[in-house]
């Protein structure tokens, strides 16, 4: 039961369950890039569930920006990522112990922030300052000197969608075997 949550906080190497459908190998790589340490040693990005939440959320961001908007293939595969993604966050929320009385609380408060960061990262992505900010006030929300570091997750993020941009999630889940 504490397994995850020890993993959390734990600065060992994280091991994730196997999955086996497209939309779960593509998560756990995702998952995989979220625990790099770049982001929390060198953007100081902070070391713990609420910085790994928005880590994970930047990168099916990526994904979602990138991935073909007018195959009805990559609709479905998109779809099928949130849902792992939500399965996921419901079972790290259970191991940590959340009771039943709040759960359902914290599960819409977490839907609805990644929905909203979905959506204002898609809403600002064309323009450079705007989504520098929305990541300044999503990733470092009591930390407004970091502008060097948003910077960096900025060109990171930027890099990412142009590697994978108008691909198939099958070509992007054989891209991100050689490197996310």
């Amino acid at each position: 039961m504490f397994k995850k949550f020890k993993n959390l906080f734990s600065y060992k190497k994280v091991n994730f369950k196997e999955y086996n459908l497209p939309h779960e190998a593509l998560y756990k790589k995702i998952l995989v890039q979220s625990y790099n340490d770049w982001f929390f040693n060198d953007l100081e990005v902070k070391n713990d569930i609420n910085g790994r939440f928005e880590i994970i959320i930047l990168h099916i961001f990526i994904i979602f920006n990138s991935l073909d908007q007018n195959n009805n293939e990559n609709k479905l595969f998109k779809q099928n990522l949130l849902e792992t993604f939500i399965d996921e966050l419901e079972s790290t929320y259970r191991e940590l112990g959340i009771s039943d009385n709040t759960f359902s609380k914290k599960m819409k408060i977490a839907a609805k922030s990644m929905y909203g960061r979905l959506s204002i990262y898609s809403n600002t992505i064309n323009d450079r300052k705007s989504f520098d900010e929305a990541l300044l006030r999503n990733i470092w929300p009591l930390d407004k000197e970091l502008t060097n570091k948003v910077h960096k997750l900025s060109e990171y993020v930027y890099k990412k969608i142009h590697k994978y941009n108008n691909k198939s999630y099958k070509d992007i889940i054989e891209e991100s075997k050689r490197e996310f």
